[in-house]
C-alpha cells in the first residue's frame, strides 16, 4: 500500500456517498410541495452531491494521464477498455432482467416481454451512462496524454473545453443564447469536451501546486457553485411551479466550479496524510469498493422502494442521510460477496 494515494481514495468513497445520496434524494421531490422544508433539503442534499460524478471522472484522469504511469495501447483495451464493456453486458442485463421482472411473481415470459427486456439491455440502465462516457475517455487516452506533457497546452486545451463544454451548453439553455449551429445538431461536441476538461483537471490539480491567490479565487468560486446550484433551483422552480433541474447538470459552471473547489480542498488538506494499521485497510477496501457500490447500489435502492421504504419516514433532514448509509453498508457488503464467487469478479466491477 506504499503507492496509494491516500486522498484520492477517499476523495472517491466521499463521490460513491455521495452518488448514493443524490439517488436517494432525487427520486421523493414529487412527494413534497416545491418549496416547502422537506423539498429545500432534498433540495440541498441533491444540489451538494452534484459533484460526484466530476469527481470520479477528476481521480480518473489523475492516474490515466499520468506519464509516470506506462501503459501500452494492447494493456489500456484489455485492462481498461474491455473490462468496461464486459461490466455494461452484465450489469445491463441484470438490471433489464430485474426491472422487467421484479419482484418474480406470477412471471409469464413472453414475446412481448423479452422485447421489453432486449431493448432495456440495449439502451442500458440509466445509471450505466458513465460507463460510456468513460470508456470514451480511455480510448482517447493515448493522445489526450501526449497533450498533458505540456502545462500551457494542457491549461489552453481546459480553457477552451469549459467554453464548448459548460458555458455555451448553459447559456443555450436560456434566451440570452438560443441558436444552434450544424456541427452541434449532429454531434454532442460540448460533453465530449466537458468531460474531457474534468479529465485533464483531474491530472493537472494533482500534479501542480496552485499559489493562495489562485486557491482562494477557486473557492470562491466553488462556493459560489454551490449556492448558484441549491438556490438557483429553489428559485427558478418556485417561479416556474415544477422541479427545475439545469442547475443540477454536471456540465454546467457552477458544478465544475464546486468539483474543482472540493477536489482542491482536500489536496490541500489531506493530501500527506499516511493512514496507519486499520485504517488503511478500511480506506483501501471502501475506495477499490467504490466502483462495485455504484452498480449495485439502483439494485437496493430498488427494493426498498419496493417495500415503501421512502424519505417521508422521518423528515428529509434525518430520512436521506440514514437511507444513504444504509445503501451504501448494504451495497458494500453485497458487491463484496458478488466477488467472492469464482468468475464472477472479473465481469461485475
Amino acid at each position: 500500500m506504499k503507492n496509494r494515494v491516500w486522498y484520492a481514495d477517499i476523495l472517491r468513497i466521499i463521490a460513491i456517498l455521495l452518488v448514493v445520496l443524490l439517488h436517494t434524494s432525487s427520486r421523493d421531490f414529487e412527494r413534497y410541495a416545491i418549496g416547502s422544508f422537506n423539498w429545500q433539503i432534498l433540495n440541498l442534499f441533491d444540489g451538494f452531491a452534484r459533484i460526484c460524478v466530476p469527481l470520479f471522472v477528476m481521480l480518473s484522469g489523475m492516474f490515466m494521464l499520468n506519464p509516470e504511469r506506462e501503459r501500452p495501447i494492447r494493456v489500456l483495451y484489455q485492462k481498461n477498455i474491455f473490462r468496461m464493456v464486459k461490466v455494461f453486458l452484465f450489469w445491463s442485463s441484470f438490471y433489464a432482467i430485474f426491472i422487467t421482472l421484479f419482484p418474480f411473481t406470477d412471471i409469464h415470459i413472453t414475446q412481448k416481454t423479452l422485447k421489453t427486456i432486449w431493448d432495456a439491455f440495449y439502451e442500458g440502465h440509466f445509471h450505466l451512462w458513465f460507463i460510456f462516457r468513460i470508456v470514451e475517455l480511455y480510448v482517447m487516452t493515448p493522445f489526450l496524454k501526449k497533450i498533458a506533457e505540456d502545462k500551457k497546452t494542457m491549461l489552453y486545451l481546459i480553457a477552451y473545453c469549459f467554453v464548448i463544454g459548460f458555458l455555451i451548453p448553459t447559456l443555450r439553455r436560456f434566451p440570452v443564447a438560443s441558436t444552434t449551429t450544424i456541427v452541434e445538431d449532429w454531434f454532442n461536441l460540448d460533453i465530449t469536451f466537458g468531460y474531457v476538461a474534468y479529465y485533464f483537471l483531474g491530472y493537472y490539480l494533482n500534479k501542480f501546486e496552485l499559489t493562495k491567490k489562485v486557491t482562494h479565487i477557486l473557492y470562491g468560486l466553488g462556493i459560489a457553485g454551490f449556492l448558484i446550484t441549491i438556490v438557483g433551483t429553489s428559485v427558478l422552480s418556485m417561479q416556474r411551479g415544477k422541479q427545475v433541474d439545469l442547475l443540477y447538470e454536471y456540465l454546467t459552471p457552477n458544478v465544475f466550479f464546486a468539483a474543482i473547489a472540493f477536489f482542491v480542498f482536500f489536496k490541500q488538506h489531506i493530501q500527506h496524510y499516511q493512514p496507519k494499521g486499520d485504517k488503511q485497510k478500511i480506506i483501501a477496501l471502501l475506495s477499490n469498493r467504490s466502483f462495485g457500490v455504484y452498480l449495485v447500489h439502483l439494485l437496493v435502492l430498488y427494493i426498498l422502494w419496493k417495500w415503501g421504504l421512502t424519505t417521508e419516514f422521518l423528515p428529509t433532514i434525518l430520512s436521506v442521510p440514514l437511507i444513504t448509509a444504509g445503501v451504501f453498508i448494504i451495497s458494500y457488503y453485497l458487491i463484496t460477496w458478488l466477488s467472492k464467487i469464482p468468475g464472477l469478479k472479473k465481469i461485475i466491477m
